[in-house]
């Protein structure tokens, strides 16, 4: 009962900001627990973003000191630009971001991620026009190529 409570209560949180959970994890680190939440938004995370999401949730958390007992660190942040992009959700949120792709064999690919599916990745090759539909099944890595 207290995980449905938390998942709600970070999902409140991550509606009054704006943003979405990309990832949620608890863990313990000596005799306090840590919940480390990664969030994102198309235009990117700001410090207000996560101070947000932190004070609405440190406050909901004080109100019921039952859902994570006793002592415990509230840890929000983006999830970082190198960062493998692994579910659907992370690739959808990045289309239109350009992607480097490393497969078993061959050199990695750089395009913009222009569409996904269960099964494949279309990337619109960086310097051509020429697009590429990459197996996800094929891929070992795929992370935000970022454009300097």
């Amino acid at each position: 009962m207290a995980n449905q409570k938390l998942d709600s209560l970070i999902a409140e949180a991550c509606a009054a900001a704006g943003v979405t959970l990309v990832e949620q994890d608890m863990f313990r680190a000596g005799k306090r627990k840590t919940l480390r939440l990664y969030i994102d938004k198309p235009e990117g995370v700001s410090i207000d973003d996560c101070t947000t999401v932190s004070h609405f949730l440190s406050d909901a958390l004080d109100l019921d000191p039952e859902i994570i007992e006793g002592a415990y660190t509230l840890e929000v942040s983006s999830p970082g630009l190198d960062r493998p992009l692994k579910s659907d959700a992370d690739f959808i949120r990045n289309k239109g971001r350009f992607i480097r792709v490393t497969r078993p064999a061959g050199k990695p690919v750089v395009g913009q991620l222009i569409d996904v599916d269960e099964k494949n990745l279309t990337l619109a090759l960086k310097g051509s026009k020429a697009e590429e539909i990459i197996p996800r099944e094929e891929v070992l890595v795929a992370k935000v190529d970022v454009q300097i």
